[in-house]
């Protein structure tokens, strides 16, 4: 029992030390961080949200309807990214993985250091949205906010930074760094423009094929559960599938992610 508790306190000081240091490392590139995170839907919300709705293109309703699928698209992209990003590059350039490897503590407490960061890099994706919204989009939104919705609210984001952190685990044992430049118009477009930011699950009943495809891509569920969320008027997908969906997602992509990782650090999961 003294021994199962002296590992506890030796696995907790070395994730705490590890997130500690990838913050601060963070910190010290924070402009680069909130530019490279707030590009992507400054650009969408600035099209999508104010410019096509004022000229007649889009209707006035739509900004609107993309408000949850940009707060899910920044969450997971910035997980993502956070996650997958620097693992890569410890693993295959820097080597300073080998470092936290040589620590007398299991390897799932390096791999859960690396996904935490992104985790919490997420939530900050999702809060920078947020201002960028209002200032272009607050006289079209009809967000639903009480008490039962924060409720509901909360644990979505919770879920859909852990979502995001697997899928950033698994990315990041697979890519190499001469594939990073790669990964966004070959990996992160695809996953952004099928994820029901600009349309609900629903509205793809007109093309079935295209409706049933788009099952595999976690943000689908990840936006939906939020519209279910902040905008229950609008068409969505029932909650408990969507719900449903990130979780089996994150099981899915946490398992073979944990898999590569134990693979490519030489320790047992």
């Amino acid at each position: 029992m003294k021994t199962n508790e002296i590992n506890n306190n030796s696995n907790w000081i070395a994730f705490k030390t590890m997130v500690k240091r990838d913050l601060v490392i963070q910190a010290r590139d924070k402009w680069e961080f909130v530019f490279r995170v707030a590009m992507l839907p400054f650009v969408l919300i600035l099209l999508y949200g104010y410019i096509l709705p004022r000229v007649g293109i889009v209707a006035p309703t739509f900004p609107n309807q993309m408000f949850p699928g940009m707060v899910g698209m920044s969450i997971l992209v910035t997980g993502i990214h956070g996650t997958a990003v620097p693992l890569t590059m410890d693993f295959n350039m820097s080597r300073e993985i080998e470092d936290r490897l040589q620590a007398p503590v299991n390897v799932r407490v390096v791999a859960f250091a690396k996904m935490f960061v992104g985790i919490l890099e997420s939530w900050i994706g999702g809060l920078i949205v947020l201002p960028v919204s209002l200032l272009f989009m607050a006289s079209s939104l009809d967000i639903t906010i009480n008490t039962q919705s924060i409720l509901m609210l909360i644990p979505i984001l919770i879920l859909a930074a852990i979502c995001s952190a697997t899928l950033g685990l698994l990315v990041g044992t697979i890519i190499k760094p001469s594939q990073i430049a790669a990964m966004f118009p070959g990996f992160l477009m695809p996953l952004v423009f099928t994820g029901a930011i600009f349309f609900s699950w629903n509205a793809l009943s007109a093309t079935p094929i295209i409706q049933k495809l788009v099952l595999i891509n976690p943000l689908l569920y990840v936006n939906e559960a939020l519209r279910a969320v902040l905008t229950p008027q609008i068409s969505h997908m029932h909650l408990i599938y969507s719900i449903s969906g990130i979780i089996i997602s994150s099981l899915i992509m946490g398992y073979f992610g944990a898999k590569r990782f134990a693979r490519m650090s030489g320790g047992k999961w």
